[in-house]
């Protein structure tokens, strides 16, 4: 069971960064209705794989593994979550947008968006690309004990 769910854990971070790799193409090109949809079908499965990194990590915490007093003594893993937290936070700005793009993609138009709001999505997700490396970092620190407090 512990090898299933580090499999699916795994699987889900590795779609996160398919997901915000394959969204930077569309935004680095002039943005064509093909485009448009692209990100928000990337939009939705990153959405999709961040909710199971989440609730297939906290099985792993919780229930398998070294258990939740390793975990949550350790300074890396704790990290980790942070980071997690700010890659979701920052999934919002994203979100919201390509939601607004609906109706115009629905009927075949370009959504009107400007250049600064094309810049600050690329730029969110250089910064989601970016917590991701970090959390890998900080992933494999936590799996070999780095930085786990002596009040086990």
């Amino acid at each position: 069971m512990t090898t299933l769910f580090a499999t699916l854990h795994h699987t889900a971070v590795l779609a996160l960064l398919v997901c915000t790799l394959v969204s930077l193409y569309p935004l680095r090109q002039p943005l064509t209705v093909p485009g448009a949809r692209l990100l928000r079908r990337t939009d939705m499965f990153n959405g999709i794989a961040a909710a199971l990194v989440l609730v297939v990590g906290l099985v792993r915490v919780f229930y398998l593994e070294k258990g939740r007093a390793y975990y949550f003594s350790n300074g890396p893993f704790l990290a980790k979550l942070g980071f997690y937290g700010i890659a979701s936070l920052l999934s919002l700005v994203p979100t919201l947008e390509l939601r607004r793009w609906r109706a115009p993609l629905d009927m075949g138009q370009l959504p009107a968006v400007s250049d600064q709001k094309l810049t600050a999505l690329r730029t969110v997700a250089f910064l989601q690309l970016a917590c991701l490396v970090v959390m890998a970092l900080c992933a494999n620190l936590a799996a070999h004990g780095e930085g786990v407090s002596d009040a086990n």
